[in-house]
């Protein structure tokens, strides 16, 4: 089994901390969010196992990342990655909500 190593753009940094301050501030629920980000940074962290083993997506709005771009889903959150080689680069962490067909 081939294993990737993972890095998350500047860009999918700041929606983690996006969704998590949002949960924390917003909703009032700190404990939640830093569980949600936990998990979250753990659904990443297994990408580096099975990255290849999610179909490359067909939706557009998935493909503006780049032709080999997938997507993972966390509860209601969706992960969009593509893959480079040996590394898997996290483009952005959004909410699901928001992909469009």
């Amino acid at each position: 089994m081939k294993k990737y190593n993972v890095y998350i753009s500047k860009e999918a940094r700041a929606d983690l901390k996006e969704i998590a301050d949002y949960i924390a501030d917003i909703l009032k629920a700190p404990y939640t969010s830093k569980q949600y980000a936990f998990g979250i940074v753990e659904e990443i962290k297994h990408l580096s196992k099975y990255a290849e083993s999610i179909p490359i997506s067909t939706q557009k709005s998935i493909l503006y990342y780049g032709n080999n771009a997938r997507r993972v889903n966390f509860k209601k959150t969706t992960i969009i990655y593509t893959i480079q080689v040996n590394t898997v680069i996290i483009q952005r962490i959004i909410a699901g909500s928001m992909i469009i067909e």
